[in-house]
């Protein structure tokens, strides 16, 4: 696979979210701009970043390996380059390099889950992966967690679709642009987080599972509410919505009831990044069940939603997620470990201002400075991220020794952990 594929595209994902959050601060003066952002955002930041994760992590839970190394190369390529091509046409107003970009952003979902099915075609391997052992109850969990890992990337496969159809097809009724946030953020980012917490909390903290039947309700209200909130915002169905919008907010927030605990018991940085996550996560289920209720609020809400979804939900969550896995990715602990506490207070005031400025933005306030300083904050934040990943996995010599495997035992558990 190469040791610098995983390091490379997570640095390249916090620059994609350092550009899409300092362009966000830009919107007063160039509303239009924002139809750059969340594109540059969710294909060139978060996309990328759940690649990276899988790319190490995926192998070590179903102990196999992938079949495809220059497809898994490809698929990481591609969804960088679209991702950037349409940022640019964009803002360049290039209609075809949006469309070359939207296709390459489709082929890397394509090589996705074909690398993802070749994986799981193969045999296990009868040798236990290197990472804490389960609790009781973890395999019922870890069927659970399965299923929401390949929702996740139908969901991918679904948003991609609709952003290269939409180049060729203008639709005369519904909000597509809302299906593709949705189907890309909501669908295929919150299942895949889903996924990955399931699998890996309890090993974690050594905190043992209560009952399955919560994670199998959130992944029933899953199933039903997300694909009724696409096709309610796709055909303008008023009455589908006020159905789907609460029962997807519902299960959210019992997978947030669920995984509170667990958050609770994780170290250093990860344990207020990962909460300040949660929380802007509730609140922009709040908003959204606040707009299907009233869509003139959603109407004026929409950036600030959008703004707590995009930098608060999704960049508390990859600073905390990567402050755990980095330096055990990297064999490495973090390089300058009190600039992590600096860069998520940098990242969560950032996002508290600038989400207020864009509400007061909303009612005839334009605090034009306010947003731009608000969203550098959040940009320099994005950027630090980057350099202390760099510095944990470029600051040390690399061996193989510190390559080869997945590290994720939790403190206390056997062997010497590396700190995060």
């Amino acid at each position: 696979m190469g040791q610098r594929l995983v390091p490379l595209t997570m640095i390249a994902a916090t620059i994609a979210l350092a550009v899409a959050a300092f362009t966000t601060g830009l919107i007063v003066d160039h509303p239009t701009r924002w139809q750059a952002v969340v594109p540059l955002a969710v294909l060139g930041g978060i996309a990328p970043m759940i690649y990276a994760v899988n790319i190490r992590v995926v192998p070590a839970f179903s102990r196999r390996q992938w079949r495809n190394p220059r497809l898994v190369q490809t698929q990481v390529i591609l969804m960088i380059a679209g991702a950037w091509l349409v940022y640019a046409g964009r803002i360049a107003g290039n209609d075809p390099m949006i469309t070359l970009g939207s296709f390459a952003a489709l082929a890397s979902g394509i090589c996705f889950m074909a690398n993802i099915a070749s994986l799981f075609r193969q045999e296990a391997k009868s040798v236990a992966p290197p990472m804490p052992a389960a609790n009781a109850g973890q395999k019922q969990v870890d069927r659970v967690a399965i299923v929401f890992t390949r929702i996740s990337s139908l969901f991918l496969l679904t948003g991609l679709t609709i952003g290269v159809v939409l180049r060729f097809w203008e639709p005369d009724r519904g909000r597509w642009d809302l299906v593709w946030a949705h189907a890309m953020l909501a669908g295929f980012m919150l299942s895949m987080a889903s996924g990955i917490c399931y699998h890996v909390l309890s090993r974690w903290t050594g905190r043992p599972w209560g009952s399955i039947w919560p994670l199998r309700l959130h992944l029933i209200g899953t199933l039903i509410g997300m694909p009724a909130m696409l096709i309610a915002l796709a055909f303008d169905f008023e009455r589908l919505f006020y159905l789907a919008g609460p029962l997807q907010a519902a299960a959210i927030v019992l997978f947030l009831s669920t995984i509170l605990p667990f958050l609770l018991k994780m170290p250093g940085v990860v344990r207020p990044a990962m909460l300040i996550a949660a929380l802007c996560l509730l609140v922009g289920v709040v908003l959204g069940s606040w707009f299907a209720i009233d869509p003139a609020i959603g109407a004026r809400l929409r950036l600030t939603h959008a703004g707590i979804n995009l930098f608060g939900f999704t960049g508390m969550l990859i600073s905390g997620v990567g402050y755990y896995l980095v330096p055990r990715f990297a064999g490495h602990p973090l390089r300058w470990p009190r600039l992590a506490w600096v860069q998520a207070t940098l990242l969560a005031g950032g996002v508290l201002i600038g989400s207020a400025a864009l509400a007061f933005r909303a009612y005839g306030h334009p605090n034009s400075a306010v947003i731009l300083i608000a969203h550098g904050m959040i940009a320099s934040a994005f950027l630090l991220l980057g350099v202390l990943f760099a510095g944990a996995f470029f600051g040390h010599p690399v061996t193989a020794a510190t390559t080869s495997t997945v590290q994720l035992q939790p403190a206390g558990s056997r062997g010497r952990p590396i700190p995060g």
